[in-house]
């Protein structure tokens, strides 16, 4: 059953109780990434995620990861383009301690200049580990190329260069301009009573407050084109993609289908002609990913440079077939059936349900349910595939990243 309350001072809170789970999920999220931050900034919400667990006044880096090994459970965090999330899982009657915990390293944090330098050092490896992961690296250059010189575009974790840069006074003020009740989503899914949860926040957060104004998102822009990065690798890494709608948009539930046609899963299109019937390459898929106010639908794949060019070939073919010829449907319920079994599988996980929760609130502000959407995606037509993808899959307004042996 799904509950929610609005706390005084804007603080949201919501449930799902789901009696026959023993665990329980637990997420405090805060409405804000990395697409708030200016360019002097970019990296800062990374950087405050990963500071939160170096220490609070009542819990030194020790305690914290004692305590959450203790718990049995998990306690985690990350960072998106427009999101913060403090999140762990528990069984069910460890909640108040994991909700004090979590709490606590939110509230709380000490940023101590010792631990700063020391965590530094750490996410400035963590991007080296990024730049080492070719096949995860692309997708960040495409992010930045396409959507341009934009915090939008900017990568999570910020550079080397901005990561130097950061001192306490920093991380302190982008705190104080970006953490706000009313962009405080407290959500939790499992075994739980609304009213423990309640509780639970309205005694650790009812007297949360921060008088600065948020200062808003700027809408994003696009950028067809072409980059490619010469690096020493046995494969290229593609990335190519274009403008998609966003999570508020009805649109979506076409896309969803649409990007499991063309390449979302085993059957799919791009899988079945690039990799089973012309094992060109072993990595091919396709990819959407929506943002509140605008998305992507893309491609990835890893090629032998040999095969780079018969690879995009193939693509493009694939793309005007589904321009031009509207999916059988077969091919549609069978898109259909997958999208079901996949929303009630994921269902059956406390921590799906928790995150699942806590993005209907920020995006839409209530809760949205299984059916509803199961309903949305079921009404779908093969006019409507075809017509999103003669909009949406126009090659001249799609932006190619590649990484790998090519001059």
């Amino acid at each position: 059953m799904y509950q929610k309350t609005v706390l005084p001072n804007g603080v949201r809170v919501v449930s799902e109780a789901i009696p026959h789970f023993h665990s329980v999920s637990l997420g405090i999220w805060i409405n804000t990434g990395s697409r708030d931050e200016t360019a002097p900034e970019n990296g800062l919400a990374h950087f405050l995620e990963h500071m939160a667990f170096k220490g609070t006044g009542r819990r030194n880096t020790y305690d914290l990861a004692r305590e959450i090994d203790q718990l049995g459970g998990a306690a985690n965090a990350f960072t998106t383009k427009e999101s913060t999330c403090f999140h762990g899982k528990v069984l069910a009657d460890q909640l108040p301690r994991l909700f004090d915990l979590l709490g606590d390293i939110v509230l709380n944090p000490m940023y101590d200049n010792d631990d700063l330098e020391k965590e530094r050092q750490v996410i400035l490896q963590e991007i080296c580990t990024l730049e080492d992961t070719p096949d995860e690296y692309v997708h960040d250059l495409f992010s930045r190329w396409f959507w341009g010189d934009s915090a939008f575009g900017r990568p999570i974790m910020g550079d080397a260069q901005t990561v130097n840069r950061y001192s306490r006074r920093l991380l302190l003020d982008y705190r104080q301009a970006h953490y706000h009740p009313d962009r405080l989503v407290i959500a939790a899914a499992g075994r739980l009573q609304h009213e423990t949860l309640l509780d639970l926040a309205a005694a650790t957060f009812g007297d949360f407050l921060n008088g600065n104004r948020f200062p808003g998102r700027e809408a994003v822009c696009t950028f067809p084109g072409h980059h490619h990065l010469e690096r020493d690798l046995e494969q290229v890494h593609l990335v190519l993609g274009g403008k998609a709608p966003g999570s508020g948009e009805s649109s979506r539930f076409v896309a969803i289908l649409l990007n499991l046609i063309l390449g979302g899963n085993m059957s799919s299109r791009l899988f079945q002609e690039v990799r089973e019937n012309r094992g060109l390459c072993y990595s091919i898929y396709s990819f959407l990913h929506c943002f509140s106010d605008t998305g992507v639908l893309g491609v990835g794949a890893a090629v032998g440079p040999e095969n780079l060019g018969i690879l995009l070939d193939t693509v493009r073919e694939e793309i005007s077939k589904m321009q031009h010829q509207e999916v059988s449907p077969a091919e549609l319920q069978a898109a259909q059936d997958y999208s079901r079994a996949s929303f009630y599988l994921s269902a059956e996980d406390s921590d799906n349900r928790m995150m699942r929760l806590a993005k209907n609130e920020i995006n839409f502000g209530h809760y949205i349910s299984y059916e509803e959407i199961i309903n949305r995606l079921e009404a779908v037509t093969p006019k409507q595939i075809m017509a999103m993808a003669q909009d949406w899959l126009n090659l001249d307004n799609w932006h190619t990243v590649s990484l790998g042996p090519l001059r």
